[in-house]
């Protein structure tokens, strides 16, 4: 860990925040392995205790961190939650290649669309189309990216497998949570649709359709 220079001193919670994480997988800590205390971390950091607590208290709250009245702070690494977004931190530290994650997105919810296809869920189908109505109706770009999300977190959710619904989670949240970009009234009209064929093409069991159009969903680049 290094002192953080003048220029950083606006984000100084969020910059504490990533270097804690970037410490705790550089020393292989697991769970129950105590951090350095409030006192050593503002001294190597060079910043006051409040920044860091405050910087804890976002780990805390993120669930990797456990913080012990009188004790400190410890690692938390039994959720599995926590370790996908670990692992997804570690990635965005060391080279964040944005095709090998929507790689890995397509293959998630491929085996999910797959499953699908072969289990069939009425239910599954109407909030699936209920996003996709929303989608249509909102104006708001937060809004649009929000259901946008949530339609491809459906895809997962219906494999019900829990992990499989966590790391599908994890990745989905990672694009979700980039600055909304406007869409233009094409680019809108275009998502839509594709959600709108990748659903019917699922209640009709059509799953080479459904694949490819996802396929090509995700690798639509943005204008």
């Amino acid at each position: 860990m290094k002192p953080i220079q003048d220029t950083e001193r606006f984000t100084l919670s969020k910059i504490i925040s990533d270097d804690l994480k970037e410490y705790i997988i550089q020393n292989k800590l697991t769970t129950g392995d105590r951090l350095p205390s409030e006192r050593e971390l503002a001294a190597n950091m060079d910043v006051s205790r409040v920044i860091i607590r405050e910087a804890l208290r976002s780990l805390e709250a993120t669930g990797l961190v456990t913080i012990k009245q009188g004790e400190g702070a410890f690692v938390n690494t039994d959720d599995p939650q926590v370790i996908f977004q670990h692992l997804l931190h570690f990635w965005k530290m060391n080279n964040e290649k944005t095709e090998e994650l929507l790689e890995l997105r397509f293959l998630l919810e491929k085996a999910a669309i797959e499953q699908i296809c072969q289990y069939p869920n009425a239910e599954q189908f109407e909030q699936l189309e209920t996003l996709i109505q929303k989608m249509e109706q909102t104006e708001d770009p937060n809004d649009f990216q929000q259901y946008d999300a949530a339609f491809h977190t459906g895809l997962i959710e219906a494999t019900q497998n829990s992990l499989f619904i966590q790391l599908a989670d994890t990745i989905v949240k990672y694009f979700a949570e980039a600055p909304a970009i406007p869409f233009t009234q094409e680019e809108k009209n275009v998502t839509v649709k594709e959600h709108a064929v990748i659903l019917q093409a699922l209640k009709t069991g059509k799953l080479n359709q459904a694949l490819t159009t996802l396929e090509k969903h995700l690798q639509r680049p943005r204008k």
